[in-house]
């Protein structure tokens, strides 16, 4: 890599860690706001409820900014605005004005996904590897949330962990406005076999339904696998806490424990995921690491006792080891002015349309358990699975492929 290039991974995978770090703040707080301001725990997680929404919905007007102006510019603002939202959480002592402050914190990190990965889509010749690089930061801020938020709390409370991480977002994001690199605007350092016109188009609009599913499968996912574990392994996971003696080694923890070591395995899959988009025609690509994920995933739902687990690793290694190649190919499918508003498209479906699964489950678990909610997660992925394997028939005399 050239200094450009490196400073745009090193940059956005910072802001990628933000991002993800910055909107799970909050959940580990909770209780303590709670107590704090005395409030019902349901209170104090409606107060959340702003910040989410537009981090959703904000990702298309950021996207349109970031085509018209500069996506570093763009990504740099985000942050700063998302660090302005931290540190007015914590400064703020009416707690009507907090869920406007944490409202503040979505719209900016909402900016991230369609300028970040615009930068990357256009400013590296290694497109998929650097994706699979930013994936894993993605993640690594998405596992370090929920333990430095609590301990910081903890230590100091809600209001101050929300400060100092709000100050850090700022300093990062004038740092990325200041140190200078760019990329064009109308075309890209990756070279590669792609598609215009209204095939394009058809099969922009095929991946946006394929993003849907795979939008529905991944909150659905992240949402139960925890009660999940502890459900279905509690007597596994109570012998371990008999063996060490620990009161505070409980089901709940070792749950957390093992969901945390599945996005490690994660991690690992979007590593080589950046690899092989790099190497395949993205769109066989796309549906060969779906297709892999659906039968580890059925069989997690039916392995019996620790079995389970390494059915999970391989179904998270797969389910998330596609997002460097679904960024890759909708790289190539949407022409260089206009990337960064395919991305918003992307990202607010994804966050958007997927949040809706939230309210799914609430609504059938009660009825069909939380294995019939495993299964209704495979549901998802083999639409995901069909509609991808349909992308590819509408294309089959097309190559889509980095070179």
């Amino acid at each position: 890599m050239d200094i450009s290039e490196r400073r745009i991974l090193v940059f956005t995978s910072i802001g990628h860690f933000f991002t993800h770090f910055s909107m799970l703040l909050f959940p580990p707080l909770a209780t303590t706001i709670a107590l704090d301001l005395g409030l019902g725990l349901n209170q104090v997680f409606s107060i959340s409820f702003l910040m989410y929404l537009l981090y959703g919905l904000g990702a298309v007007p950021w996207g349109f900014l970031s085509d018209q102006w500069n996506p570093r510019f763009v990504m740099a603002m985000g942050i700063v605005l998302a660090g302005i939202g931290l540190i007015s959480a914590g400064l703020v002592h009416n707690s009507a004005l907090l869920p406007l402050s944490l409202a503040f914190v979505g719209l900016g990190n909402a900016a991230y996904h369609p300028s970040g990965l615009s930068l990357l889509s256009k400013g590296l010749r290694s497109r998929g590897k650097g994706m699979g690089v930013n994936g894993v930061f993605g993640n690594v801020g998405i596992a370090a949330a929920p333990l430095t938020a609590g301990l910081l709390g903890w230590y100091t409370g809600w209001r101050t962990a929300f400060v100092v991480f709000g100050v850090l977002g700022v300093i990062g994001g004038v740092v990325i406005f200041v140190i200078p690199f760019s990329v064009s605007r109308l075309k890209d350092r990756q070279r590669g076999q792609s598609v215009g016109g209204s095939e394009a188009i058809t099969l922009f609009l095929l991946l946006c339904l394929a993003v849907i599913g795979s939008g529905l499968m991944y909150r659905t996912f992240t949402l139960v696998l925890p009660s999940w574990l502890e459900q279905r392994l509690s007597a596994e996971f109570g012998r371990i806490s008999e063996y060490f003696s620990s009161a505070h080694l409980n089901n709940s923890l070792i749950a957390a424990l093992v969901t945390s070591s599945a996005m490690v395995v994660g991690m690992a899959g979007q590593l080589v995921g950046g690899r092989v988009a790099d190497k395949m025609d993205l769109r066989k690509a796309y549906l060969l690491f779906f297709s892999l994920a659906l039968p580890f995933l059925i069989a997690s739902r039916f392995a019996p006792g620790w079995f389970v687990l390494p059915f999970l690793g391989f179904f998270v290694f797969f389910a998330l080891g596609m997002q460097p190649i679904e960024n890759s190919l909708y790289s190539m499918l949407v022409p260089p002015r206009w990337r960064s508003s395919g991305f918003g498209v992307k990202f607010t479906l994804t966050f958007g349309v997927g949040s809706f699964a939230v309210s799914i489950v609430s609504r059938i678990e009660p009825k069909i358990g939380l294995d019939g909610i495993l299964l209704l997660t495979a549901g998802y992925l083999m639409l995901t699975v069909f509609t991808t394997g349909l992308l590819l028939i509408v294309s089959r005399n097309t190559i889509i492929k980095h070179t």
